[in-house]
């Protein structure tokens, strides 16, 4: 979701919708008109890296990594698995590919893919919401700035989202894995990713990426590359391979980081509306008192912060946001409940969970009735709990060491 103010947010998946019909009408005529006015918006549209590959002969493609399928139980929670969980159980993950591009660019703030020859690769870096290459927002602006260009072997890394801490985790830094399985690769010269935000520049440290060899992609939101190094993301629905945590934790987890024993962290959004928080979050602490619950604002800690108090906690209670892909750092026999409003219920997190070695996953949806229209939609919806439930989860999915010391509280 954009950065809209609070009071708008509510309206944003209906513009979202709007928006991608709009964009898939134009499309077509601001591909001309780019052509005319000699722009830099592509010439052509492939929907995934194979047509790409057949239409385009400038377009190199390497697999790394075989195609793969996983069906997962469903989670436990309250009330019964929704359907929307229900229907992401399995989910196939395509072949792990790095795509070399001689010439190739890299447009806009959603990090479109140009071959060299003018093929935009939308089965690379699949926009959010959309299913056609052609429904992706650059082609609502036709005057495009020239590209900066860069004599250098350049490695993309830079994704749809990744101004989310959620997606530059789990789709920036997880791809560097992508592009270390290409036992033939080129020498790296640069690195393209976004370094705006503190927990971008931490992350990218922590991951060692030097930082003298990073192009920073909000600066330079059009570059064409000698050649442009592309590794595709662990998957583009957010279905969450478990070699890519098992890549994450490795490369980021401290070795000497373990669980402590009865500690529990409740993971706030603060106070503001429309920001999926909890609005009974005083009554809600109240409940997780025998807990001896430790409120946590991830957005004021670093990132090596945020990495060890998930790590470090046996219990995490926290509504659905971006601070749980820290979830990929949780130790063995610690346990989460996840909170949702009724009207957006997402399982990324619960798939997450299941490639976590030894974490325990609950959820617990709030109050209020939704109807099958507006399931999903409601991205911005705060969140109602109904504390005796949440009680109930919470007892049923606690940890030893933290039951015992509810018990003698």
């Amino acid at each position: 979701m954009p950065r809209l103010p609070p009071a708008l947010r509510p309206f944003w998946p209906y513009g979202k919708r709007a928006y991608t019909l709009a964009t898939r009408g134009v499309a077509g005529a601001s591909m001309r008109l780019s052509r005319r006015r000699h722009g830099h918006l592509p010439l052509r549209c492939a929907d995934t890296v194979a047509a790409a590959a057949a239409g385009d002969a400038s377009v190199r493609v390497h697999v790394v990594g075989p195609a793969t399928s996983v069906d997962r139980p469903p989670p436990a929670g309250v009330p019964q698995p929704p359907p929307p969980l229900l229907r992401e159980a399995h989910a196939d993950f395509a072949e792990q590919v790095v795509v070399d591009l001689p010439d190739g660019r890299v447009l806009g703030p959603h990090r479109a893919v140009i071959s060299g020859d003018g093929t935009f690769l939308h089965g690379l870096v699949r926009y959010f919401g959309t299913t056609r290459a052609r429904e992706h927002p650059m082609f609502l602006h036709p005057r495009v700035d020239g590209p900066q260009v860069q004599d250098d072997v350049v490695a993309v890394l830079a994704s749809r989202g990744d101004g989310n801490y959620y997606h530059f985790l789990h789709d920036v830094i997880a791809r560097l894995s992508v592009l270390e399985r290409w036992r033939d690769a080129p020498a790296i010269d640069r690195y393209y990713l976004p370094q705006t935000t503190r927990f971008q520049r931490d992350l990218a440290a922590l991951a060692g990426i030097d930082g003298d060899r990073i192009i920073d992609s909000d600066a330079a939101p059009h570059l064409q590359a000698r050649r442009l190094v592309v590794p595709a993301l662990p998957d583009l629905d957010l279905g969450h391979p478990a070699w890519a945590t098992d890549a994450l934790r490795e490369r980021l987890l401290p070795a000497e980081v373990a669980a402590v024993p009865g500690r529990c962290i409740y993971v706030t959004r603060g106070r503001q509306r429309h920001n999926r928080i909890v609005l009974n979050e005083d009554e809600v602490l109240a409940a997780l008192a025998a807990y001896d619950v430790q409120v946590v604002d991830p957005s004021a800690l670093t990132v090596a912060e945020q990495i060890r108090t998930f790590a470090e906690a046996e219990l995490i209670v926290a509504p659905h946001g971006a601070a749980l892909a820290n979830l990929t750092f949780a130790s063995a026999g610690a346990a989460v409940v996840e909170l949702f409003a009724p009207d957006f219920v997402q399982g990324c997190y619960w798939k997450l969970a299941a490639t976590v070695p030894g974490l325990s996953y609950r959820y617990l949806v709030g109050e209020g009735r939704t109807s099958p229209r507006r399931a999903g939609l409601g991205v911005s919806s705060d969140i109602l709990l109904d504390v005796r439930s949440l009680k109930r989860v919470v007892d049923g999915v606690a940890p030893a060491a933290s039951s015992d010391r509810r018990a003698t509280s």
